[in-house]
């Protein structure tokens, strides 16, 4: 069945594999940018797409946004929540408030006000999916980014909350817990890395899809790892 479709960071590297996978799916895909330059790795999807600019860690942007798509493509029913955003190498005794507020910003803040936004309309037509993208270092490997890791056991925790809150219903939520995925901004940050193990980013584009279709209605509230061969 054909379903309207938000991704929030829809033109990142993970993003894209997402976003490409619901069009080939024929879903109605609106992806969310913050300006005009972002669609390097989509212009052939251009045409395929909804676009919507809009600030996820802005209450009234994000507001406005999922009230443009629904106007255009009809109530959202799936939510592919990818924006985040990483930072570490402090301990939590040289933990500065700047960075963590940032990790909590993109990752935990973000992730609230878009479920907020689309969970009425879900919730009014008996049918939604929820997905979210907590991380590995929410249960392991934490030293040195606390901010990071809180931030994304809370999105762990928001997803749980919202299963709870729609028992009964169609309405659910749930994660994906990627290690390292294999991003060009990743290679670059680690250059000394070895990308063979990190997730490919198709491959965990392959698992959110999955988590926003009719067949994963009992998932609720789920963890999944998503750990490649690391």
């Amino acid at each position: 069945m054909t379903r309207t479709v938000l991704i929030t960071g829809g033109t990142g590297g993970l993003g894209t594999a997402v976003t490409r996978r619901f069009v080939e799916d024929g879903h109605r895909v609106a992806i969310t940018r913050r300006s005009a330059d972002e669609l390097e790795g989509l212009r052939d999807l251009t045409g395929r797409l909804t676009l919507v600019e809009a600030d996820v860690t802005d209450e009234a942007s994000v507001q406005a946004a999922v009230e443009s798509v629904s106007g255009r493509l009809g109530p959202i029913e799936v939510l592919a929540h990818l924006v985040g955003g990483w930072k570490g190498g402090e301990p939590v005794q040289e933990h500065s408030i700047e960075t963590w507020d940032r990790m909590v910003l993109l990752n935990l803040r973000s992730a609230f006000l878009c479920c907020r936004a689309v969970l009425p309309a879900m919730q009014h037509g008996g049918w939604g999916r929820i997905i979210l993208v907590s991380a590995r270092a929410a249960r392991s490997g934490r030293a040195g980014q606390a901010g990071y890791a809180v931030a994304k056991a809370g999105v762990a925790v928001l997803a749980e909350t919202i299963a709870e809150e729609n028992r009964g219903s169609d309405v659910t939520a749930n994660v994906v817990a990627p290690s390292t995925i294999d991003t060009p901004a990743n290679r670059d940050s680690i250059p000394g890395a070895d990308p063979s193990v990190w997730v490919p980013p198709a491959d965990l584009a392959v698992t959110v899809t999955f988590l926003a279709s009719e067949e994963a209605g009992q998932l609720r509230g789920a963890w999944l790892p998503v750990f490649g061969s690391a």
